[in-house]
């Protein structure tokens, strides 16, 4: 709420601006507010100014305005867009371009660039696209200024270019994926399934066992294959015949009180396509899953 809140018009005209501290050694001396207030307006209107930065310092951490010099920039900006007569149509145009075109470009230079290149390569590869490039085919296009390609040509080639990588990047993954499975069912207590569920048996449990259209109530946590932290829930309800056909299969194995670990392969999980950004494609998921509860289906 607080995010929107500062995302919306605020008004900040009443900001005291404190001038930086001197270099010398001296404890510089404290500043009087400037201006006054005359009439009970003021001071009401003051007194709003003040009760609506509740929440900015916490907005602009979060932002990632932090430093001084960050603070700096972002206090010139504000007093120069409140300035802004509100009957001034072209002045309001022309500060809410600056505004847009610095938001836009940090969201295509950032974020859409990184998200490119995590679906053409994957998110721990070394290969990147060229952003200088990227940045170059955005801003002639969205400027209609001469192309080095057509837009019929680019097109072809983003979609050609992008199933070969994404296909080879996705081969690796599959093969790491597979080599995985291929040592962990050797190990001692895994136990495999027909369907190519792998699990092992950490506790076993004394209660009911679950039926497919049942549902339970479970402690998970989920990770990759090489260990990182995906995903987790506690006290967490669901009907098995509603979650991923691994889960499904390897929680009705299980009796209340008991907790597996289950080594879900792509085919029983996300398949072929993942779940990016957190799950890749042809990912091996494991689940260390405390059964608490078997709510049956009446």
């Amino acid at each position: 709420m607080k995010k929107l809140l500062y995302l919306a018009a605020i008004c900040f005209s009443a900001f005291i601006l404190v001038t930086p501290f001197s270099s010398s050694a001296k404890t510089p001396k404290a500043q009087k507010p400037k201006g006054t207030l005359k009439t009970d307006m003021d001071s009401l209107s003051y007194a709003y100014g003040i009760q609506i930065t509740q929440g900015l310092e916490e907005y602009l951490q979060q932002m990632g305005i932090r430093s001084a010099a960050a603070k700096e920039a972002f206090f010139k900006n504000f007093l120069e867009a409140s300035k802004v007569n509100e009957k001034d149509t072209t002045a309001i145009a022309l500060s809410k371009a600056r505004l847009m075109g610095q938001q836009i470009g940090m969201q295509v230079s950032t974020d859409m660039f990184s998200k490119t290149n995590e679906t053409l390569f994957g998110s721990n590869s070394t290969q990147s696209l060229n952003k200088s490039q990227f940045l170059a085919g955005f801003l002639a296009a969205a400027q209609n200024k001469p192309l080095l390609m057509g837009k019929e040509t680019a097109q072809t080639l983003v979609q050609e270019k992008t199933e070969a990588l994404q296909a080879k990047a996705n081969e690796k993954l599959k093969t790491e994926n597979q080599a995985f499975l291929d040592e962990n069912k050797k190990k001692a207590g895994v136990i495999v399934t027909p369907s190519g569920l792998q699990y092992k048996v950490e506790k076993e449990g004394t209660g009911i066992k679950p039926a497919a259209e049942d549902t339970v109530m479970v402690n998970y946590v989920l990770t990759d294959i090489s260990g990182k932290k995906l995903d987790g829930n506690n006290a967490i309800k669901f009907a098995l015949n509603q979650v991923i056909p691994g889960w499904t299969e390897g929680i009705q194995l299980m009796s209340q009180g008991a907790k597996y670990t289950l080594y879900v392969p792509y085919n029983l999980a996300y398949g072929e396509q993942g779940r990016r950004p957190q799950i890749e494609p042809y990912a091996t998921l494991i689940f260390d899953i405390d059964l608490l509860e078997v709510m049956q289906k009446h």
